[in-house]
């Protein structure tokens, strides 16, 4: 990772970070980060102890990778990361002031606006990529900045990249220095799941890691297994005088059968093979469901099929996931869009006349909107009012109370 030192967040006096990217990939830098590796008990051991230090690079390169290789992480993550992204989403002013009122929508137009030139990335993508710190123990983007403190779009970094051996905070590991070096205000997204306490132990890494090593060797045996007993054996039994002359010929027979197994032998000599008692393979398959099941479990929180977990539609993503995880994921994010974003975005535009933006996700999902209208009607026509700022938080919409004329006069 190299550093363009000629972005420098400091580097104009109202404080707005210079325009473009501060950090760019260097030479090599695939071969060097993004090698594949084989997980074994002992290498997931070394990995772990230097997590444990701070040391995140090769356990954030096996988040990734499991991503791409595992195909129940895939497909439970593709899952979840579309609960969220799926979602309605809006913003929010930060508090009554007009200014504010301003900045919400403003701030609602840039993200939108966000990642139209080439090579950025939009809100959306952002969203995305930051959903995988749900593994991997952080994600991080670095904020490209336009002219005047307008929003770009966003760049991608590589958790990889960065360390927590000399830090509480993560530190930037670059080709000039390899300890890292702090990251310039306002001008990286640094997204974290679980990290209440050591951000280096944060993420699903540690358990779905284990759980991948788990699921390899049952794969591996299962594949021996179908090697050797789910192909037919042939045999031929020859006499003395054909082994002598014709058991060359006898082989390349033998071997034009194709992938299946086979022997030369003489009619005196017994061969024997030893069946094991798991004669249909059944223990690898136990195994490997319960590998893929206990993975599932740990991203979505449940199994994401109707007959497996009591009773939900798996018709969409939302209610394949788990509803509290799915809303601390949208609250996390929010959380983070807001400090780490909102907030240097509105200084930069409003400076102090405005509150920073809220980013709001609307899980319209969990329920049912045509049901609940009908349950407000209800009460209405009880004699009872919602509130109509909680209704406008349900339906996603800005409501006020009608005023209706006065009953007229009825005299005799």
């Amino acid at each position: 990772m190299k550093l363009n030192h000629s972005v420098r967040t400091a580097a104009r006096n109202d404080g707005i970070p210079a325009p473009g990217r501060w950090t760019a990939a260097a030479p090599g830098e695939r071969s060097r980060w993004l090698q594949s590796s084989e997980y074994t008990p002992a290498n997931v051991s070394r990995i772990l102890e230097a997590a444990n230090e701070g040391d995140i690079a090769e356990l954030a390169v096996a988040a990734r990778e499991i991503q791409e290789r595992n195909w129940e992480v895939i497909l439970a993550m593709q899952v979840r990361k579309s609960a969220l992204t799926g979602l309605d989403w809006g913003v929010e002013p930060g508090d009554g002031r007009p200014a504010s009122k301003d900045a919400a929508q403003a701030f609602e137009a840039a993200l939108k606006a966000s990642g139209s030139e080439p090579g950025l990335a939009s809100f959306h993508e952002l969203a995305d990529h930051l959903m995988d710190a749900v593994i991997a123990p952080l994600s991080a983007a670095e904020i490209i900045w336009g002219a005047g403190g307008d929003l770009a779009g966003f760049r991608p970094v590589g958790a990889w990249h960065f360390t927590f051996r000399n830090s509480e905070t993560p530190l930037l590991v670059t080709d000039d220095d390899r300890a890292g070096v702090p990251l310039p205000p306002a001008k990286f997204i640094v997204h974290t799941h679980g990290s209440a306490g050591d951000p280096a132990r944060a993420g699903l890494i540690r358990t779905l890691i284990w759980l991948h090593v788990f699921q390899n060797y049952p794969v591996k045996d299962l594949v021996s297994f179908v090697e050797r007993y789910g192909m037919p054996f042939v045999v031929a039994k020859v006499d003395r005088s054909a082994w002598e002359n014709e058991r060359g010929v006898m082989r390349n027979l033998i071997r034009s059968f194709g992938p299946n197994g086979g022997g030369v032998f003489t009619k005196s000599t017994e061969l024997e093979l030893l069946q094991a008692s798991n004669s249909g393979g059944e223990v690898y398959f136990k195994l490997l469901e319960y590998t893929s099941k206990a993975i599932t479990k740990v991203i979505l929180g449940q199994l994401a099929s109707s007959s497996e977990s009591g009773g939900l539609s798996g018709g969409d993503a939302q209610s394949r996931v788990r509803g509290d995880l799915l809303e601390a994921d949208a609250r996390a994010i929010e959380s983070t869009i807001r400090t780490q974003l909102a907030v240097p975005w509105t200084k930069f535009n409003f400076g102090d006349a405005a509150a920073a933006p809220v980013l709001k996700f609307r899980n319209s999902a969990q329920e049912d909107r045509a049901v609940f209208a009908g349950i407000v009607e209800t009460l209405h026509r009880a004699g009872l009012d919602a509130d109509p700022a909680e209704l406008s938080a349900r339906f996603g919409l800005s409501l006020t109370r009608a005023e209706t004329d006065p009953a007229p006069e009825v005299r005799p």
